[in-house]
């Protein structure tokens, strides 16, 4: 079977097994960063920050213009004060959905048109939004930037929000909220910012299945007609441009454009908080738990916020901060701890995070915790206040070495309501914060007696050892409470994992399946199950337009326990290893993995008795007795958390399935918890043969072709 590679949201192929190895290419902050000791810093080079020109059109929409002629190219991005924190209550994931749905559809172009048309030139058109904007942006070749105006304007003023693309949004928004569940640094964010802000503010809630499906094509025209208006809207063009032209440009495609700046929005202040309180979310059978501790902040405007950004750099903004050095250098917990100060219209917020191993998750909070008090309460040395004020003034530079970061920070800066100074005179501002002004920084705005920690893993290990640290709360993924006896298993009580499966109902045999790519053909994926002496060993070997791959799996005959994992796949060049074995209750070996997903990293960790390796759930459903509506957990290793992770599967019908191999009957099984929702269709009859798997919101499907 395949699994799907994440790439921002997109997925391609990577590997095999119902559920195998998924390997993200953007990592946790600081996985398998390297720590060595920095060098001198080298004498710092003169700055001036790149002009640029301000204007306002008649019709309230604020217009920067950059000229920066290094490539021939161009960008341009409308910003509207209309991001998730002006979603209605009960009706969450409205504005993203409104921007996602924008660019599906004009009264003058279909979808197709639009993708035809930008795409033609080679440019792209995208709309996104984040908490408290609503973006629409186009690049294009410096020549071609008209056209990129003309569709940028006609998807903003003119959207029609087809209802059969607002469904298509809605599927994939629910498929991306199912994996999300299964990730345990989403969930981790996604509660922190629920306990930090309350469900009052709006940056608390986020989008649930619900909400979303609540949502309404009439919801989205309202919105649109609501927020997007040229009061309050900047537009930022950037790259070969000439500013006299592009002035002429905006007058002539969004001039027209009417409608009085939104109402400034009622905001509530974020919840308060009466003490500092630990929030359990339970992930049973994870072996890391992933931690989260912090507060609100002030907002970017704030005097302190300078000194503020100082002190973050000292307690975990870097490799060489405090939380890096002490909980992966001095005490080996984690592959990396940070912290980061978020900048936000309404409250920023501060928090610390690390993902550990279960065993020492009570220890790492309570370091956390003291390192926060002794940044609140310990005047910072010299050389650590030097040290970060360097840092942070000499990477300045790298912020605004293209025209898309220079752009991006202006128009972030002016978002934010800050003086023009704050950004054109960083260095000399950054440099300016005192000692003085980091002690008293730290005392007025670090409320270290009032944190809210989030510690997301197994809460049955986590419990008894966080309640010797503090107050504890414990909440299910969806942030449903939980009582303690909930979590506390009795002695005998059912671990929550698949029925016993029959490693002697499996046998011998090849298989070949199709994939398929919107019902073309894709490539072949090829399974081999031989029995020798006491193991069973599964090889797979897979060959297709997005990758190749070969992996030989090894698991008990009797009850399919995990034995050892020899994988190597090559994708779009990017190459990825795994060579792993279960020795004495423990998880051994190493993996090659990108950079991009922390690079090479060893194991060496506890692994439960029923976990099962990537590739294993395939015999384990084959080998289970399966019976309509019966539901349990796979504990399943994830290669890049380097944690074991629950996967659910339901059986959920039966039904006949028609395949290259023949028809069939087939129980029906839908699997959450992995790195994307599967439907997998089943042969009835015992061993339960994977006859058809399927990713839903993607054309993807495997289809079995032969037995024999």
């Amino acid at each position: 079977m395949i699994e799907v590679l994440r790439r921002g949201r997109d997925r391609g192929i990577l590997g095999t097994g119902a559920i195998a190895m998924a390997v993200a290419l953007s990592a946790p902050n600081g996985l398998e960063a390297q720590a060595t000791e920095p060098p001198a810093p080298l004498p710092e080079r003169p700055l001036e920050f790149p002009a640029f020109q301000e204007a306002a059109l008649d019709n309230g929409l604020d217009l920067i213009v950059l000229e920066h002629r290094a490539q021939p190219v161009a960008s341009a991005r409308l910003y509207l004060p209309a991001g998730s924190g002006q979603d209605p209550p009960g009706k969450e994931g409205l504005a993203s959905m409104t921007a996602s749905v924008l660019t599906q559809g004009t009264e003058m172009r279909s979808a197709r048109e639009i993708a035809e048309t930008i795409e033609g030139v080679g440019g792209s058109l995208n709309a996104s939004a984040g908490r408290d904007f609503l973006t629409i942006s186009v690049s294009t070749l410096a020549e071609d930037l008209e056209l990129g105006m003309e569709l940028l304007a006609d998807v903003a003023l003119n959207p029609t929000f087809p209802e059969d693309e607002v469904e298509l949004d809605r599927r994939r928004t629910l498929s991306s909220l199912q994996a999300q569940r299964a990730q345990p640094q989403q969930v981790a964010v996604r509660h922190f910012f629920q306990r930090i802000y309350g469900d009052e503010h709006p940056y608390g809630p986020s989008p649930r299945p619900e909400t979303v499906q609540a949502l309404s094509r009439e919801d989205l025209v309202e919105f649109h007609r609501e927020h997007v208006r040229p009061g309050r809207a900047l537009l930022v063009v950037a790259g070969d441009v000439d500013p006299e032209e592009i002035e002429t440009l905006a007058q002539r495609y969004l001039g027209e454009w009417e409608g009085d700046a939104p109402p400034p929005a009622d905001v509530p202040p974020p919840a308060e908080r009466d003490g500092t309180r630990i929030y359990l979310v339970d992930r049973p059978g994870s072996v890391q738990a992933t931690i989260a501790v912090g507060q609100v902040g002030p907002t970017p405007d704030h005097p302190d916020f300078l000194a503020l950004q100082v002190l973050n750099r000292v307690l975990g903004g870097g490799v060489d901060s405090r939380l890096f050095r002490i909980l992966r250098e001095e005490k080996g917990w984690t592959y990396g701890s940070f912290s980061q100060l978020g900048e936000r219209v309404h409250s920023g917020f501060l928090v610390a995070s690390a993902d550990v191993r279960t065993e020492v998750t009570d220890s790492t909070v309570v370091e956390m915790l003291h390192q926060l008090d002794r940044i609140r309460e310990e005047p910072l040395p010299e050389e650590e206040v030097d040290q970060a004020i360097s840092y942070l003034a000499g990477s300045f530079p790298l912020r605004i070495e293209t025209a898309s970061q220079i752009a991006g920070q202006i128009a972030e800066n002016h978002l934010l309501g800050l003086p023009r100074e704050r950004l054109t005179a960083y260095r000399e501002r950054i440099r300016e914060v005192r000692p003085e002004d980091l002690q008293r920084a730290a005392r007025e705005h670090l409320t270290t007696d009032r944190l809210a920690v989030v510690v997301v893993g197994d809460a049955e290990e986590l419990l008894p050892k966080l309640e010797e640290v503090g107050e504890v709360r414990v909440y299910d993924v969806d942030g449903e409470p939980l009582a303690r006896e909930d979590v506390l298993r009795q002695e005998g009580e059912s671990d929550g994992v698949a029925p016993a499966r029959d490693g002697e109902l499996l046998q011998a045999m090849v298989r070949e399946y199709d994939v398929l790519m919107g019902g073309e053909d894709a490539g072949v994926l090829t399974y081999t199950l031989e029995r020798e002496g006491d193991h069973w060993v599964a090889r797979a070997e897979m060959d297709s337009e997005f990758m190749t791959q070969d992996q030989e799996l090894r698991f008990g005959a009797q009850r399919i326990e995990a034995v050892s994992l020899l994988q190597e796949s090559i994708q779009q060049g990017v190459e990825v290893s795994a060579d792993l074995r279960v020795e004495d209750g423990r998880l051994l070996g190493q993996a090659g993995l990108p950079p991009q997903a922390g690079g090479d990293r060893e194991f060496d960790h506890p692994f439960p008795s029923e976990g099962i390796l990537p590739g294993m759930d395939e015999y384990v459903l084959a080998a289970s007795p399966l019976t309509e509506g019966a539901s349990f957990e796979l504990p399943v290793f994830d290669l890049l958390a380097g944690e074991v992770s629950p996967v659910a599967f339901q059986v959920v019908g039966e039904e006949e399935v028609t395949v290259a191999a023949g028809s069939f009957q087939a129980y029906r099984v839908e699997v959450q918890g992995g790195p994307a929702p599967l439907t997998l269709h089943l042969r009835k009859e015992a061993p339960h043969l994977l006859l058809k798997q399927e990713y839903q919101g993607t054309p993807l499907t495997v289809e079995l072709r032969s037995v024999h």
